[in-house]
């Protein structure tokens, strides 16, 4: 059995098999980083359903365009808007779009469709960044920065696409029949887009290179988002990459890169907390009653010694029963929480976005099991958790991880 990536519960017996006679797993050498004084959590509002669950937000389709001439602009006007996207929104990449800073920008106008902005002409592809911010300085323009791309795409209701609250692949065929709620068209419809931005490098995950908005045709639906960012080669060029020109004073706003944080950090949540945000996820409801943490050391003790081969320690490993404020890459925090409800035991993991908000990421119910289990923390395995009743018994333990699509998983082994 196993749990499943949304807020649906996997339900285990209390009959679970123990592995006894295991060695513990190795990790990789280094320091633990968890010391410091908890994190405080005080979670306001609502836990938001996971992005797999939401019903459209009335999302019918992109906002059809009116017949467009040749050369038209669409004037954006000077003020603040939410940039990137929310924590655990499908698609998103934590290192690559920020969780909705408030950024202000001032006026500036936007060509309506790509270059050479005239819908019964082709766009122009094929060309270096270089090239395209020469072609529209020729046209009395300059190249978009990447935010005053997102502004005008995202429009005046801060769409998560072009005009609509979900994805139309309509868009993809006839791009300059949509359009954004500020009356672009095309935008992340059917072309990747060169903007004047760079994006910053973060260590070895993220190179630097210009900054693209948009997805070619055949993209997945979330790549369409206006919030998607892609760094690329600023030499380079590709029939499916065009670019449009804006007009004005440019904006000087950048989206900064995260920076690492330390992986692990305990958290202080107290029960009654938790179960109010446990009792705001229908899926979780029934947990939110009489819920209990565990103790160290001694369940911890308890976990470690069980099974015939019983240990003390694991290389490189602390362990803990408390709840974890985890980041597993940088500009991601995930509150993860192993505790008791009545009968039964669980593992839930939040999303945490900006104003302490929080959002289901995963969850496990050990039912009619009442434990206890023990989180293991090692800083230099970032994107997984492990978790047991019985250290690395098989039946009895699993992980937390995050996933390469950006994901959060609770799974058992």
């Amino acid at each position: 059995m196993r749990a499943l990536p949304l807020p649906l519960l996997a339900l285990l017996t209390a009959a679970l098999a123990c592995g006894c006679g295991k060695k513990p797993p190795e990790a990789g050498p280094g320091a633990l980083d968890d010391a410091g004084a908890p994190v405080a959590i005080s979670p306001q509002g609502k836990v938001l359903e996971a992005a797999e669950n939401e019903a459209p937000d009335g999302g019918v389709g992109a906002k059809k365009a009116a017949i467009a001439g040749a050369k038209e602009k669409v004037d954006i006007p000077g003020g603040a808007f939410a940039a990137g996207s929310t924590p655990g929104d499908r698609g998103r990449d934590a290192t690559l779009e920020p969780a909705l800073p408030q950024l202000e920008l001032g006026a500036y106008s936007i060509d309506k469709y790509l270059y050479p902005n005239d819908p019964q002409k082709p766009p122009t592809t094929g060309v270096t960044r270089q090239k395209a911010a020469d072609l529209c300085q020729e046209a009395g323009g300059r190249l978009c920065t990447e935010l005053e791309w997102e502004r005008a795409c995202k429009g005046p209701e801060g769409a998560a696409w072009a005009g609509s609250a979900t994805w139309d692949a309509a868009c993809a065929k006839a791009p300059a029949s949509c359009a954004s709620g500020f009356g672009a068209l095309g935008m992340g419809s059917a072309l990747r887009e060169w903007t004047a931005s760079d994006v910053m490098p973060i260590e070895t995950m993220v190179a630097r290179g210009a900054a693209v908005r948009g997805a070619k045709a055949d993209a997945a639906g979330p790549d369409h988002r206006c919030a998607h960012r892609s760094a690329v080669d600023a030499t380079s060029s590709g029939d499916d990459l065009g670019f449009r020109c804006c007009h004005g004073a440019p904006n000087a706003a950048t989206i900064p890169s995260p920076q690492f944080q330390q992986t692990f950090r305990k958290a202080e949540i107290s029960p009654a907390q938790l179960a109010e945000m446990i009792a705001s996820v229908p899926e979780l409801k029934e947990l939110s009653h009489e819920i209990t943490y565990y103790k160290e050391p001694d369940d911890v003790n308890q976990v470690l010694s069980r099974g015939d081969a019983g240990v003390n320690t694991v290389p490189n490993t602390t362990f803990t029963t408390q709840p974890i404020l985890w980041s597993p890459v940088p500009g991601e925090e995930i509150l993860v929480v192993a505790a008791r409800a009545q009968r039964s035991s669980f593992i839930v993991a939040f999303y945490r976005l900006p104003g302490d908000r929080y959002r289901i990421a995963s969850s496990l119910l050990l039912k009619d099991e009442k434990g206890p289990i023990v989180l293991g923390e090692n800083s230099y395995i970032r994107k997984r958790i492990p978790w047991g009743l019985c250290w690395d018994c098989r039946g009895e333990s699993g992980h937390v991880t995050y996933r390469d699509d950006n994901r959060v998983v609770i799974t058992q082994k």
